[in-house]
C-alpha cells in the first residue's frame, strides 16, 4: 500500500499556505502551525529541510519567517516527496529476469504516479480555489 508520510503531508500543507500568502509579508512558523495544525517543533524541522532543498527562503530576527524561494509553478508534489523521502521507488530493479512482465507493470505504475505527482504548487493552488468556490456556491442562500 502507498502511503503518503506526515513529512510530505504536513511538507505540501506548509508549502501550500506559503503559496497562499505568495507576495506579502514573511509567515511566520507559528500562523504556519495553527492554520494547518501542525505540530510547531515538527514543522521547524520540516521548512528546514525544504530551506536547504532551496525551495524555501528563512529570514532569522523578530521580523523573520518563511517565503517560498521559488514560484510555486516551479515547484511540485515530487520535488517535495523526493527531499521529505527521497526518490519514489515502486519496486527495485532485481529482480529475476522470469519476472520481466512483472517489472515492467512496477515501471509503468512508478511513471504513472509520477506524472500525477508532478503537479506545481501553482495548480494545486488553483484546485484549492476552485474547491472553496464550489463549497461557498452551496452554502449560500438564495431567496
Amino acid at each position: 500500500m502507498l502511503v503518503l508520510s506526515s513529512k510530505i503531508k504536513y511538507g505540501i500543507a506548509a508549502l501550500m499556505e506559503l503559496v497562499n500568502y505568495q507576495g506579502k509579508d514573511l509567515l511566520q512558523t507559528k500562523l504556519i502551525a495553527e492554520r494547518r495544525s501542525i505540530p510547531p517543533n515538527y514543522l521547524e524541522q520540516l521548512l528546514n529541510q525544504l530551506t536547504r532543498a532551496g525551495i524555501v527562503r528563512a529570514v532569522r530576527g523578530s521580523k523573520g519567517g518563511y517565503q517560498l524561494a521559488l514560484p510555486p509553478e516551479e515547484i511540485t508534489f515530487l520535488q517535495v516527496w523526493e527531499i521529505m523521502e527521497g526518490s519514489l521507488e515502486i519496486a527495485k530493479n532485481d529482480t529475476p529476469h522470469h519476472n520481466d512482465v512483472l517489472q515492467d507493470l512496477y515501471r509503468e505504475t512508478e511513471l504513472a504516479i509520477r506524472r500525477v505527482f508532478s503537479i506545481s504548487l501553482a495548480e494545486l493552488a488553483a484546485r484549492q480555489q476552485k474547491y472553496e468556490d464550489r463549497a461557498q456556491e452551496n452554502l449560500m442562500f438564495h431567496i
